[in-house]
């Protein structure tokens, strides 16, 4: 339950639309991949639920206790290896990505993705990305460093998919060769009774020659009312750290 909580306030990353080169099936067909990444990658999920009762029983009839707010909470913590397989890079800044998570008490086979160089994901409509790779796929988008000043101070915007409204803004709050400190604002917003809204700070420590992230930590809050007088309240923390890079071999 709590790993589907945590997927919902990640989605938003999902594009609407599927390009030319993806696929007929959830797991990814073998390709000898152009770069593998694999990163460890830990994250917590912490979950409250308040509802609102009437003050009435069953039956409709008042109860001596009047109207009153009952709490509801729950938590999760998962640690495991993200491996990121590289299989195609598209003329546009795009790539396909083989991603599988292995974890303590969950586990995602192979999915091939497609991430847009503004950081948008793709993904067959029968493939149940975790957590993992949707929090931590969009920051090997090639668009994110592509074109743009890369110095402290400088910053710049991500407009998230729609439906979703919002936007990844990045902050530069360092640079050392090639390796950069970012700062990154998360706030996004999904309209509709489905909808939810979610903000968070993240830092990154990113390699702009080889455009991955070295490090990544994230906390973020999203808020979303399943029903009348009922609110839950999410609070995630996520963690990765690049173990491997075939790239450094070459």
């Amino acid at each position: 339950m709590m790993r589907r909580v945590l997927l919902a306030t990640a989605c938003s990353v999902i594009a609407a639309g599927l390009p030319a080169m993806v696929f007929a099936q959830g797991n990814a067909p073998a390709v000898k991949p152009l770069r593998t990444l694999v990163y460890s990658v830990q994250y917590s999920v912490s979950t409250t639920n308040e509802e609102k009762t009437s003050g009435f029983d069953g039956n409709n009839v008042p109860t001596p206790y009047g109207s009153a707010t009952t709490r509801r909470s729950s938590s999760v913590d998962e640690a495991g290896t993200l491996t990121a397989d590289v299989v195609a890079a598209t003329p546009d800044g795009g790539l396909a990505v083989d991603a599988a998570f292995a974890g303590k008490s969950a586990a995602q086979p192979s999915v091939r993705v497609v991430v847009y160089p503004d950081g948008r994901l793709s993904a067959p409509p029968s493939a149940q990305l975790g957590p993992e790779a949707l929090r931590l796929l969009p920051l090997l988008a090639r668009g994110i460093v592509a074109n743009r000043t890369v110095t402290p101070g400088s910053s710049w915007s991500l407009p998230v998919a729609p439906p979703a409204k919002g936007a990844y803004t990045f902050h530069v709050m360092d640079v050392d060769g090639d390796t950069a400190k970012f700062g990154i604002d998360v706030d996004m917003a999904v309209p509709g009774p489905q909808g939810y809204d979610e903000h968070g700070k993240a830092t990154a420590t990113y390699d702009t020659a080889k455009l991955c992230p070295l490090s990544y930590d994230y906390t973020g809050t999203s808020r979303h009312s399943p029903a009348m007088d009922q609110y839950v309240t999410t609070t995630a923390h996520f963690t990765a750290r690049l173990l491997s890079d075939s790239f450094a071999k070459k």
